[in-house]
């Protein structure tokens, strides 16, 4: 207990001195904070429609990837499921809670946790891995000119590795089953449900229509993100154009996930305005406007969990008799074989 306290005290004072650091970086003071605030705050509620949006395709892509394991889960039971997720993500790292819920509750609803794992597991092969490495490697070449080559080689390739790895295991899953033959601790233990979890991972090598339409919502997924950051923007006037919020977004996000501070806030802003300072975005900016900037990356934050208050008034409401669903479900499966 004493150890997690800690280690949360460190990350605040973490948070805290890089947002200090970026502001005094960036000259910008209280008074340009405010200013910005006042600019046009109408358009937050567009930030809030662009982050409902990216919600909408992260939910899309995970039924498509339920559909691709046989599982039959009702739109209305996987938003609710989706949105709790987020809510109990708001207080886990790097948003850990929402996986670890969908995982655990549609493992529940229809009594198959491995297939329920394994769509978590595609899902972040394909979201971080491969969605997320393919528009970094896309942004990169804008700062050719601008950062060492040397750091841009090694961190395309990086990238290009996670991007091979993820079309290896998307669609020649196979090459897993391999791994289970070498030994490994607790082997004779781990091997049947590993197995299993195997068998449901390997169920895409026959559904690779799933697969694609998977990378392409999670490619939408990171387009409203992005656009949430623009739209920001225009309620800060921050003064960007959309191109710019776009060269910057794939790395950006890289940043948040970083487990260095609360959240990602504080490294957020810092790739974001280091980035756009790379594309001379900041150069001849006034105080406002650099303000503006800096926020348009923190308000992200702020816009996502303002929705994550659907999820915590289903959270205290939702009551699910999993049993009855699961008995309901075996029972429609055995009267299709008979």
């Amino acid at each position: 207990m004493k150890k997690k306290l800690l280690i949360n005290a460190l990350k605040v004072g973490v948070t805290v001195l890089i947002l200090y650091l970026i502001f005094k970086r960036f000259q910008v003071d209280f008074d340009d904070i405010i200013a910005s605030l006042q600019h046009q705050p109408s358009w937050f509620l567009a930030a809030l429609a662009a982050q409902a949006g990216a919600i909408t395709f992260s939910i899309l892509r995970w039924r498509v990837l339920l559909a691709g394991q046989s599982l039959n889960v009702p739109l209305g039971h996987a938003v609710k499921t989706f949105l709790v997720g987020r809510f109990l993500g708001t207080f886990t790292p790097t948003g850990v809670g929402l996986e670890a819920y969908k995982a655990y509750d549609i493992a529940r609803y229809t009594g198959r946790a491995e297939a329920s794992i394994s769509v978590v597991l595609i899902e972040k092969l394909i979201g971080t891995f491969f969605s997320l490495g393919l528009l970094v490697l896309i942004s990169l070449p804008f700062f050719i000119n601008a950062l060492d080559a040397k750091f841009l080689y090694v961190f395309g390739a990086f990238f290009a590795f996670l991007l091979v790895v993820a079309l290896v295991l998307l669609f020649s899953p196979g090459l897993l089953r391999s791994l289970l033959k070498l030994r490994f601790p607790l082997k004779a233990r781990l091997e049947k449900p590993l197995g299993r979890l195997v068998d449901a991972f390997t169920t895409y090598s026959r559904r690779k229509g799933h697969l694609v339409a998977a990378i392409g919502l999670g490619l939408m997924v990171y387009l409203f993100w992005f656009l949430t950051y623009y739209a920001n923007s225009l309620a800060l006037g921050a003064g960007l154009a959309l191109e710019q919020v776009l060269k910057v977004g794939p790395m950006t996000q890289i940043a948040t996930m970083i487990p260095l501070s609360i959240a990602g806030i504080g490294l957020r802003e810092g790739a974001f305005m280091g980035l756009l300072e790379i594309l001379g975005a900041v150069e001849g900016a006034t105080a406002s406007s650099r303000a503006a900037m800096i926020l348009s990356a923190s308000m992200v934050y702020f816009v996502s969990i303002s929705l994550n208050v659907v999820g915590a008034v289903i959270f205290l409401t939702r009551r699910t008799d999993y049993k009855r669903q699961v008995d309901e479900m075996r029972a429609e499966r055995d009267q299709r074989q008979n």
